[in-house]
């Protein structure tokens, strides 16, 4: 009789939470189509069957952000990460509230917990810097600004930015540097050229005798650049080689992240890069639905191999390029 007990009570304890993960999953249905009112209602039944569901908790926390119920998204996320201690963007997420509400200490823990699991989460630096900014200690901006050029990622940013706290401590030269570096990284994409341009002559002596690069679109260039195994391809299709090299390279290097899957995150990505005069690529701009999906599309495009550089009247350019990368659950 006892052993009939425990069996049926395993079974409506399954049943249970079988109903909650299939409310979860409704909620994110209704999130993906901005109802937010039926998509956390959804989150608040499936949290009252199984109050270990960490998924209802990240996305109702979500949710309250986007309804500025700052208060109620920080007790989710801390609920999240008493459940899975090691969900970096949980603390990456609670961090960005807390700057929000200039809690600063608090804000810099959650930062540093996240590159703590994820030693090259470069958006928690890039907060972690702005922290350190309005607390006025520049120095430790500088810092975490000179890690993300270590890491090789956020180049233009991140020289720009280290150039202007370097132009406020009157460190003109090291500023004139930075924004020389920032301006052929192709950070005028992302701020536009009057500020690039503006802190060069302002920390720079040669400032007019500067020599830009210059930048041509991949569809006008006179000879665009030429992924490897391209070169003996005949000019007129090395477009289309490029193109297919690129689609190659995504598909062997694509690696859907699990914290995306888990919570059932989908969608696509659009990237921005330039194609250097040295062939490397830089200034990697992403945009789309997910911190994670934009980190992993990030990794495929810096994995791309040195190239030979555009040529336009003879000499190299810079070449922008832009792709999607689509992230689609089976």
């Amino acid at each position: 009789m006892l052993q009939r007990v425990i069996f049926l009570f395993f079974i409506i304890q399954v049943s249970l939470s079988q109903n909650a993960e299939k409310l979860v999953d409704k909620g994110k249905t209704f999130l993906n189509q901005e109802k937010l009112d039926k998509a956390i209602n959804s989150f608040n039944k499936a949290i009252e069957i199984d109050n270990k569901l960490d998924e209802a908790f990240f996305y109702r926390a979500y949710i309250k952000t986007l309804l500025k119920n700052y208060e109620g998204a920080i007790k989710d996320y801390s609920t999240v990460l008493e459940l899975k201690p090691e969900d970096e963007v949980s603390y990456f997420n609670r961090g960005r509230i807390r700057y929000i509400l200039n809690d600063d200490e608090k804000a810099l823990a959650d930062f540093k917990a996240a590159i703590k699991i994820d030693r090259k989460f470069n958006e928690a630096y890039l907060d972690m810097a702005r922290v350190y900014i309005r607390m006025k200690d520049l120095n430790s901006a500088i810092d975490i600004y000179s890690k993300l050029i270590d890491f090789g990622s956020e180049y233009g940013l991140a020289y720009y930015n280290r150039g202007l706290i370097n132009y406020r401590l009157g460190k003109k030269e090291e500023a004139c540097a930075d924004a020389k570096k920032a301006k052929n990284f192709g950070v005028e994409l992302l701020l536009g050229s009057k500020s690039i341009d503006m802190l060069i002559e302002n920390s720079c002596p040669d400032s007019d005798d500067y020599e830009t690069v210059d930048e041509y679109n991949f569809s006008i260039i006179e000879e665009v650049p030429i992924w490897p195994g391209c070169e003996n391809v005949p000019r007129s299709e090395r477009r289309n080689c490029f193109q297919m090299k690129m689609q190659q390279h995504i598909s062997r290097n694509f690696r859907y992240p699990e914290i995306a899957q888990k919570k059932g995150i989908q969608g696509r990505v659009f990237i921005q890069f330039v194609i250097d005069i040295d062939g490397s690529v830089t200034s990697i701009r992403t945009k789309g639905p997910d911190i994670a999906l934009e980190m992993a599309a990030k990794r495929i495009i810096s994995l791309v191999p040195r190239l030979k550089p555009g040529i336009q009247k003879g000499k190299p350019v810079r070449v922008p390029f832009s792709i999607p990368i689509t992230f689609k659950l089976q």
